[in-house]
């Protein structure tokens, strides 16, 4: 047996196999698209997640995709980055057309991700299991797109598993009753998962890997180069609308590679060259400076909401604050000096462990193939959406909440009545509920801030095709019509039987209205 697991990331992603022989995981280098980065372990051979258009139906990934895009023609336009997450974003960016073709997020990682897979058949690694790592609080269209990919490639036993559950595994955390917090701040994303270790059974061999609580925030490293960039920006005077796409890219790429070097360095100086105006612009940041900018920008105040909303979620579950021994750092933005400080006044310096910053996650999910099982609960919360005829409004009534073990069975029944006389049908609009939070920054003309804002929202999306029941007799206004009962499966299926109140039928069975895998 042959199993492969793939961290794709936001930044970048690492494959990682487990043969038949051998009991350490190993992560794949793939040549001229890999990268490597250097941690206390060696070597972490990485493939950028890149894609660049070289024509109809000629791709560039990864390492090549970066040298290409700083060759001579730099060509912005042909450069794909970040496409990871605005798959899992909610709005999107347009599609671009590109040599008479269009190309979106979904596109756009479909290649790289084919791309990546065709790689293993030509090292002539077969697959017999493939292992898929997600975020903690990606939304079910993500995971449905990762298993319409799976169907399209045909790949073999496809699984999924989430980054922060598979980090814990990757640090080796084995050993039964093990409570650890994991911190994964990668590119896109920050996900934190408190795990706790235990035997399936007296003496058993067999391990379980449970998720005690969870916490995510739509941040990451990109938005980090992109506070850094403008920063600059705003010190040399010059306005985002003033410099073209090319001249943001360079900034923004300096960016990325100053706040690399801060994590060794108390100050960085680099020469930007405005190919504009072909002027050389002298830029400098320094620990402090970086740490006012995050500040500024919320992040310090978001990851201390997210520490504290896994802290309540484990108290309610018997589990302290005490109890955590390790926390375990993964993903390249925890690399960042005030993220480490900040985590450290949490949980004290002997309990922070980075040693695989790079490969925790991918080397995590290869245990899916071994002797692990995950009991897991739901990312987010599930709501029905139903019509206030009174209001004239909308409103939402959850059904199960985000934390909650499965499988899991709603114990009372949702009664719907009609909302108009004569209806002839009612539509279950059942979605997932996140909450998003979004920072707003204020600056003056002098480019100093004078407000800062954390906001808040619940994001509510509607599950693809919506499940449709059929009134007869038409339905009337004020008149209990439907009794609705909702459970979810073992394998995170969300099921729904609706029986009729008047004819005393049951008019849907058991039906599967969304696959939460």
């Amino acid at each position: 047996m042959t199993i492969i697991a793939i961290d794709f990331g936001t930044s970048n992603t690492a494959i990682a196999i487990l043969d038949p022989n051998g009991t350490s995981p190993k992560t794949l280098s793939f040549g001229d698209i890999s990268r490597g980065f250097e941690t206390a372990e060696g070597t972490a051979w990485l493939v950028p997640s890149l894609v660049y258009v070289s024509g109809r139906n000629r791709f560039l990934v990864g390492e090549q995709a970066r040298f290409r895009e700083q060759s001579q023609d730099h060509q912005s336009k042909r450069l794909f980055q970040g496409f990871k997450r605005d798959i899992i974003a909610n709005f999107r960016s347009p599609a671009r057309e590109i040599d008479g073709d269009r190309y979106d997020a979904e596109a756009i990682a479909d290649i790289f991700l084919t791309e990546l897979y065709d790689r293993l058949i030509l090292l002539n690694i077969q697959p017999t299991r493939l292992i898929f790592t997600v975020p903690v609080g990606a939304f079910e269209a993500y995971l449905n797109w990762f298993c319409n990919l799976a169907n399209r490639l045909k790949l073999p036993n496809f699984q999924i598993i989430d980054e922060s559950t598979a980090a814990a595994l990757g640090y080796a955390i084995t050993r039964p009753n093990a409570v650890v917090l994991v911190v994964d701040f990668g590119g896109g994303t920050l996900d934190l998962s408190l795990v706790r270790t235990a035997p399936i059974a007296p003496n058993a061999q067999v391990m379980k890997a449970e998720a005690i609580a969870k916490s995510d925030a739509y941040i990451g490293g990109i938005d980090i180069d992109r506070w850094i960039a403008e920063h600059f920006l705003r010190q040399l005077k010059i306005e985002r609308s003033q410099i073209s796409e090319v001249a943001w890219l360079d900034i923004l790429k300096l960016s990325e590679q100053i706040k690399i070097k801060l994590s060794l360095l108390k100050e960085v100086r680099e020469s930007w060259s405005n190919p504009q105006n072909m002027i050389d612009y002298q830029l400098k940041l320094n620990q402090t400076e970086l740490t006012e900018i995050l500040e500024q920008n919320q992040l310090i105040e978001q990851l201390r909401e997210a520490i504290d909303e896994v802290l309540v979620i484990a108290l309610g579950k018997g589990t302290s604050k005490t109890a955590i021994e390790q926390v375990l750092l993964v993903g390249g933005s925890c690399q960042i000096v005030p993220i480490q400080q900040l985590i450290i006044s949490y949980f004290g310096k002997s309990k922070i462990k980075l040693s695989k910053p790079f490969e925790a996650v991918v080397h995590g999910a290869l245990t899916l193939g071994q002797a692990i099982a995950i009991e897991d609960n739901l990312r987010h919360s599930y709501a029905i959406r139903l019509w206030e005829p009174y209001l004239h409004q909308y409103s939402f009534y959850t059904l199960f909440e985000k934390g909650t073990k499965y499988p899991c069975q709603r114990a009372e029944p949702i009664i719907l009545q009609a909302a108009i006389a004569d209806q002839s049908e009612i539509v279950l609009d059942v979605g997932e509920v996140a909450d998003i939070s979004q920072s707003e920054v204020t600056y003056d003309h002098n480019g100093q801030m004078t407000s800062s804002q954390l906001l808040k929202q619940s994001d509510f999306r509607s599950f693809s095709i919506p499940c449709t029941v059929q009134l007869d007799p038409l339905g009337q206004v004020g008149s209990d019509r439907l009794n609705v009962t909702f459970e979810i499966s073992d394998r995170r299926v969300l099921t729904v039987t609706v029986s009729d109140l008047i004819t005393k039928k049951v008019l849907i069975n058991s039906q599967a209205i969304n696959n939460l895998e």
